[in-house]
C-alpha cells in the first residue's frame, strides 16, 4: 500500500518520515556502495536520493555503460535488499556539480544551446535516455515491492542552470517550460508509472500538469554564494495542500573557483566552512517548520573518477563536508543528523500528526551569559568604586530574553498530545549561553489545559551551539505517558515487558524529565538520578549524563525504563539485533541468529568501546580481541571494552622538499600495507594554497580548503596493489605539513546471552569481567 495523504506519504499502511540522503552513485567506489549505504541506515535514513547522471552512461551516441559504478540497476536492488527507500531523480539536466550538468559531451558538442528546450532534436535525445531508465526503474517500485517511492523531473528548470559549464536555465517562458515537464511526464506515465513526482521546479500551472506530487525545495546552512551568513529564522511553512519532503537541506558547501567576494577562511579557492550545529539546527528547523520529510544533500561525499566534475570546481574531490567523507570516515555532522534521525525513526508517527504552532509557547532566558557580561576596560584597577550604569541595571531586570524557539502541536477536541519544542541556541558567527530559560504555554484552543511553565524542578540551559527538541505529553505505551522533559529524546523500544526511553543533553547540564503511569512504584535508579515522587502516578527524574549512562525504572517489569546519556554518546547509538546500544565503532550490521548476534564494525583505532543495554547478560568474543566487562548491577548496561592489538597503521617517512614555491612530500607505498584493511587515510594538516596527492603520477585527491578543514586521502579506491607505489604530495604555497596515518578496518564480533541453554564453547581470548 502506498498513498500521498495531504500531509505525508503513507507506505505499507503506516505513515512514514522520510528522512533522506543523497547518494552520488557514481563518485563511490562500488565495492564500499553496501557500507556506505549501511552507514546512512545507521544514523536513521530510511530513504536514498540519487540524480541519474546521463554522462555516466551514454559515454557516445547511443554508446551506453552501465557497469562498475554506474550500475543502477544493482544499486536499485541494494536499496531493497538493506530495506531502504528511492527517490529517482531523472533529470536529464541534474547539475549536482557534474560537469554540463550532467550532461553527455557529444551531446553539447552537437546540440549546443538546444539544450533543455523543446527542440525536437533534443527532445529525440532525452527520450532515448528516458525510455533507458526508465526500463530500468519499472523493475523497482514501491507498488510492486521495489524501493522507488518518488520521481523527480528535470531539476529546478527555469531558475538554475549551470554557470561552470554554460548550461541554459532553461526558458524564460513559463509556457515553454511547462511543455517541456509535460513531455517528460508523459514518458513516465506511458511507461505504466504511476508514482507521484517530487516537484522541484517553480512553474506556473504544474499542479494539474504532475498531478500526484510532493512539494520539496532545499535550504542551506551558509550561502554558497559569498558569505556565511545566518541560519533564517524559525516560521511555519506555508501547508499547499500536499506532503512536503525537502529534497536539498544542506549538509555541507563545496569549493569553486569563482564568485565574488572572495570566499572566507582562506587566500582562495574557498567556500564556507560548514560547522556540524549548523546542520543539525537546520536539518532540525526543517522538521519544525512543518515537513514531512528530510532530504539531505550530499550525504556521502565521492570523487571524479574521470572528467565529470563541473568546471571550476576540483577536478578529483567531491568534498561537500558530508557527514560521510569520500574516505568513508565521520564527521561530527553524521553524528548530530544520527541524533535527529533515531529521534525521527522512534517518534514518526508522533511528529507527522502534529503542525508548527508559533503561539503555543514562549522562551525566554532570565539568567546571565557569563558573568563578565557587562563590558569594562582592560585595567585591573578600573573596577574599584565603579558604579554599574544604570541601563545595564535596568537590562537585567527585563522579563528575559526570546529564545529561538518553534513548537510542533498536536490539538485535540479537549487536551494537546504529543506535543515538542524545537529550541536552538546556534549561530554561524556567536552563541552565547542561555542560562535560566523558562517556557510558558497556552491553553489556547484547548478546553481543558491551563498555561503552564516549565521547567518545574531544575534550571534549562541551553549552552552555546546546541540544539533541544523538548516532549511534552508523549504516550510511551498503554497508560504510561511522558509528561515532560528537558532532556532531547533519541529512542523508544521495547525491554522486556517495559517501554526503554533514552534521551541525551550535555554534561553542562542538569536534567527533569516527569512520567505518569498507574503506579510509578517501584522506582529505583542508579547514583546519577534523583528520584521526586509527586503522587503515586506521577514522578519525576532528575540529574546529569556527566558520570556516564544513567538509569531509571518506574512501575517494575512492566512499566517504564529512563536512560540518560551525553550528547556526544548519544551521537554513538546503534543497534545490536534488537537491543540500543552505543559504541565507539561504527556498526555495520548485527545480525541474530538463536542466541548468537554476529556484529561487523569498521575501526580506525586499536581500541573499542561496546555499552549494550539488554535485560539478559551478555558476551562478547572476537577473535583478534581482548575483551572486557562492565557491568551496572540490576539495571542491564553490558559495558564492552577492548583492545585490538593487531590493529597498527603502517608507519610512513616522508621526504620533504621544495620545488619552487611548492612543498613536496614523498614515500613509497607497498601492498602489504593495505593487506586486511578497508583503507588507509592519509590526515594531512597543512598550512598552504591547496593540496594535490598522486599515486606514480595519478592525481587521487584534490583539496582546496587549506588548514581550516583537515585534507583526507585515501589509498584502497586507488592502489593497484601490484608492486611498490610512490605516493607525492604538493602544496602550493605550501610552509608545513603534519601527516597522520589512520587504518580503517572490519571486524567481526559474536554476541552472545550468556543464560543461553545452549552455549557452545567460546572462541579464544575469553571474556575478562568486572562489576561495578
Amino acid at each position: 500500500m502506498f498513498q500521498v495523504e495531504k500531509e505525508y506519504l503513507v507506505i505499507g499502511g503506516k505513515p512514514r518520515f522520510i528522512y533522506a540522503g543523497d547518494f552520488s552513485y557514481g563518485r563511490i567506489p562500488r565495492a564500499v556502495w553496501r557500507d556506505r549505504l549501511l552507514m546512512m541506515k545507521a544514523a536513521g535514513i530510511n530513504t536514498v536520493s540519487f540524480y541519474c547522471v546521463w554522462r555516466y552512461h551514454e559515454t557516445a551516441d547511443n554508446v551506453w555503460d552501465f557497469s562498475g559504478n554506474h550500475d543502477v540497476d544493482h544499486l536499485l536492488g541494494l536499496l531493497g535488499e538493506l530495506g531502504l527507500y528511492a527517490i529517482f531523480r531523472m533529470g536529464p539536466f541534474v547539475h549536482g556539480e557534474f560537469r554540463n550538468g550532467g550532461y553527455p559531451d557529444f551531446l553539447v558538442e552537437k546540440l549546443g544551446a538546444k539544450l533543455r528546450s523543446n527542440d525536437p532534436e533534443y527532445l529525440g535525445y532525452a527520450e532515448r535516455f528516458y525510455r533507458k531508465f526508465l526500463a530500468i526503474a519499472g523493475k523497482h517500485l514501491i507498488t510492486s515491492g521495489g524501493p522507488i517511492i518518488l520521481f523527480q523531473l528535470e531539476n529546478e528548470l527555469g531558475s538554475a542552470g549551470c554557470k561552470g559549464d554554460d548550461i541554459p536555465r532553461g526558458d524564460t517562458d513559463d509556457a515553454e517550460n511547462r511543455k517541456h515537464l509535460e513531455f517528460y511526464s508523459r514518458l513516465v506515465r506511458e511507461a505504466g508509472i504511476d508514482l507521484p513526482f517530487i516537484d522541484i521546479n517553480r512553474i506556473e500551472g504544474r499542479e494539474e500538469l504532475l498531478g500526484s506530487r510532493v512539494d520539496t525545495g532545499g535550504h542551506y546552512p551558509a550561502s554558497c554564494f559569498g558569505t556565511d551568513g545566518e541560519l533564517s529564522p524559525l516560521r511555519p511553512r506555508e501547508n499547499r495542500g500536499v506532503p512536503y519532503i525537502s529534497i536539498e537541506t544542506g549538509c555541507g558547501m563545496f569549493v569553486r573557483f569563482f564568485d565574488y567576494p572572495a570566499y572566507r577562511n582562506t587566500n582562495g579557492f574557498q567556500g564556507p566552512i560548514i560547522k556540524a550545529p549548523s546542520v543539525e539546527a537546520l536539518a532540525q528547523q526543517t522538521v519544525a517548520e512543518g515537513a514531512s520529510g528530510v532530504g539531505f544533500f550530499i550525504f556521502c561525499d565521492g570523487q571524479h573518477f574521470g572528467d565529470d566534475n563541473e568546471s571550476m570546481i576540483p577536478h578529483r574531490d567531491m568534498n561537500f563536508q558530508a557527514p560521510i567523507s569520500c574516505t568513508g570516515t565521520l564527521r561530527d555532522s553524521y553524528r548530530g543528523l544520527k541524533r535527529l534521525g533515531w529521534f525521527l525513526r522512534s517518534f514518526e508517527t508522533e511528529i507527522l500528526k502534529t503542525h508548527p504552532d508559533p503561539d503555543w509557547c514562549t522562551l525566554r532566558a532570565f539568567g546571565s551569559a557569563h558573568p563578565g557580561e557587562n563590558p569594562q576596560s582592560g585595567d585591573l584597577f578600573d573596577g574599584y568604586g565603579r558604579e554599574i550604569p544604570a541601563e545595564a541595571a535596568a537590562a537585567r531586570a527585563q522579563p528575559g530574553r526570546k529564545v529561538e524557539a518553534l513548537a510542533r502541536v498536536t490539538t485535540g477536541l479537549n487536551l494537546s498530545d504529543s506535543n515538542f519544542i524545537f529550541a536552538r541556541n546556534v549561530s554561524n558567527i556567536h552563541a552565547g549561553w542561555k542560562r535560566d530559560v523558562r517556557i510558558a504555554t497556552t491553553p489556547n484552543r484547548l478546553a481543558s489545559e491551563v498555561f503552564q511553565e516549565y521547567p518545574k524542578l531544575v534550571q534549562l540551559e541551553l549552552p552555546p551551539q546546541t540544539t533541544k527538541i523538548l516532549p511534552f505529553f508523549v504516550k510511551l505505551k498503554e497508560r504510561c505517558f511522558l509528561d515532560h522533559s528537558t532532556a532531547t529524546l533519541l529512542d523508544r523500544r521495547g525491554y522486556g515487558n517495559a517501554v526503554q526511553l533514552i534521551a541525551f543533553a550535555t554534561t553542562d547540564e542538569f536534567t527533569e524529565s516527569s512520567f505518569v503511569l498507574p503506579d510509578a512504584d517501584p522506582v529505583r535508579a542508579t547514583p546519577g538520578l534523583l528520584i521526586k515522587r509527586h503522587s503515586p502516578n506521577l514522578v519525576s527524574a532528575v540529574g546529569s549524563p556527566s558520570r556516564g549512562i544513567e538509569a531509571a525504572e518506574f512501575g517494575g517489569k512492566d512499566g517504564v525504563r529512563f536512560i540518560l546519556v551525553d550528547t556526544e554518546r548519544a551521537g554513538e547509538c546503534c543497534d545490536i539485533a534488537e537491543y540500543a546500544a552505543f559504541s565507539s565503532m561504527q556498526i555495520l550490521e548485527s545480525v541474530r541468529s538463536g542466541e548468537n548476534v554476529r556484529i561487523s564494525a569498521l575501526c580506525d583505532r586499536d581500541f573499542f568501546t561496546l555499552d549494550v543495554l539488554s535485560p539478559r547478560p551478555l558476551e562478547l568474543h572476537c577473535g583478534e580481541a581482548e575483551v572486557r566487562l562492565q557491568e551496572t548491577p540490576g539495571f542491564g548496561i553490558r559495558s564492552f571494552s577492548g583492545n585490538l592489538p593487531g590493529h597498527r597503521a603502517p608507519e610512513l617517512s616522508f621526504h620533504r622538499s621544495r620545488a619552487g614555491n611548492d612543498l613536496v612530500l614523498e614515500t613509497v607505498v607497498t601492498p602489504d600495507m593495505l593487506r586486511d584493511a578497508a583503507d588507509l587515510v592519509l590526515e594531512a594538516a597543512y598550512d598552504g594554497e591547496y593540496g594535490q596527492a598522486f599515486l606514480d603520477g595519478r592525481l587521487i585527491s584534490d583539496h582546496y580548503y587549506g588548514k581550516f578543514l583537515v585534507w583526507e586521502i585515501g589509498l584502497a579506491a586507488w592502489s593497484r596493489r601490484s608492486g611498490a607505489e610512490r605516493l607525492t604530495l604538493r602544496i602550493p604555497g605550501g610552509r608545513n605539513c603534519e601527516i597522520k596515518i589512520r587504518l580503517l578496518r572490519k571486524y567481526e564480533f559474536l554476541i552472545r546471552h550468556s543464560d543461553a541453554a545452549d552455549k557452545r564453547p567460546a572462541p579464544r581470548r575469553k571474556l575478562q569481567e568486572q562489576e561495578v
